[in-house]
């Protein structure tokens, strides 16, 4: 791959500001920093003023603040990451936006369809380059996937089944109460994971045209972080979904969060002449004929990054890459907020089929929205 801040040689480092530092800021900074060429990381911003200052001089970033309204306005950013819970991603990203600035904006896109909606259609009128961090896309086995897909591996895609259990939400007094067992702040394993793998899935497969699916929140108190009680959990903690994809495949996504002890996840897509699976992080697959899966070379684009703490640094600095480079070339780039608006739409649809018992059209021809 070459130096892992080469955008050519053409180009100054996008000058951007970033509103987070939990976990997913502290990634999106870690592959910032590594791309200097690419990347000047001008401001960090949390809600903490001491947070922000501790990051700011680990980091070296010159300025820190708790108010993400004064990056927005800073004229030496040109473009802001938001990397906070869901139910603050609407207000940030368009503060940003209506201050012309590129947004990288963390998935899932925000609380529901309507606030998704509303961010696209500025990004779209103030022609800024506007992106969902759905960076499972640049995992090196995803990414193969799809370019055998592309290549006709699977003949013609017909069924995908995509299963994950994990522990990290079984134990209520374990990881404390927070954003993620909230309803109203976005919460949920369906946007924290099942956003991935929709997105993964329509990836690979192409548009949805209709949802029907099941949350549950079987862990219904959680402890507090500040105290010895407990808090209602409104939140999923396990959700299960079909998709319909329009040309007639199936796809299927369960994820729970509650299983005693942590799998590997599971991934099955299969067509009219091939089969794929990951299973233990290993990528297999045999084509129409042949006996038994055999494994398969997979290419890791990250190869040219340091190693990294956080296996999701490496993709997340891949997804940065192509939003410095769409902003230089002036040009849209996928994961974009398109991507992002479709996937709330049928992150939303599940919790409406999960409510009323039934499929939801997702096609756009039965509900259609005007421009």
């Amino acid at each position: 791959m070459g130096d892992s801040g080469d955008l050519g040689g053409w180009a100054e480092p996008v000058r951007v500001g970033i509103i987070g530092a939990g976990l997913a800021g502290s990634l999106h900074l870690a592959a910032i920093l590594a791309q200097p060429a690419a990347f000047q990381a001008v401001a960090v911003c949390t809600r903490r003023p001491e947070r922000a200052a501790a990051v700011a001089l680990e980091t070296r970033i010159p300025t820190h603040t708790s108010d993400y309204r004064a990056v927005c306005r800073d004229p030496g950013i040109e473009a802001v990451i938001v990397a906070t819970p869901p139910h603050l991603h609407h207000a940030m990203a368009i503060a940003a936006l209506e201050a012309g600035k590129h947004v990288l904006c963390e998935k899932p896109m925000a609380r529901n369809l309507a606030e998704a909606r509303d961010m696209q259609r500025i990004a779209d009128r103030v022609g800024v380059v506007a992106m969902v961090n759905f960076e499972h896309r640049f995992l090196p086995l995803r990414r193969q996937i799809k370019t055998l897909i592309d290549e006709g591996f699977l003949g013609e895609p017909r069924a995908a089944t995509v299963v994950v259990h994990h522990a990290s939400l079984n134990d209520p007094h374990d990881r404390p109460w927070g954003w993620l067992m909230e309803q109203d702040k976005g919460g949920g394993m369906l946007g924290a994971s099942g956003a991935h793998y929709v997105d993964n899935l329509r990836w690979w497969f192409g548009e949805v045209k209709g949802v029907t699916g099941a949350l549950a929140t079987l862990v219904r108190q959680r402890r507090l972080a500040d105290g010895p009680g407990m808090a209602k959990v409104d939140a999923d903690d396990n959700a299960a979904l079909i998709l319909r994809f329009v040309d007639g495949a199936l796809g299927t996504i369960h994820v729970s969060a509650t299983a005693a002890v942590d799998d590997e996840e599971e991934v099955l897509v299969s067509g009219s002449r091939g089969v794929l699976r990951v299973r233990n992080n290993v990528l297999s697959g045999a084509r129409e004929g042949e006996i038994g899966l055999r494994e398969l070379p997979v290419a890791d684009a990250t190869a040219g990054f340091p190693d990294f703490d956080h296996p999701l640094v490496g993709p997340t600095a891949l997804l940065h890459r192509a939003w410095a480079e769409a902003i230089r070339i002036g040009r849209i780039a996928s994961p974009s907020f398109a991507d992002g608006v479709k996937v709330q739409e049928i992150l939303d649809a599940v919790a409406r089929s999960s409510q009323q018992g039934r499929w939801i059209d997702t096609s756009g021809q039965r509900w259609p929205i005007g421009s």
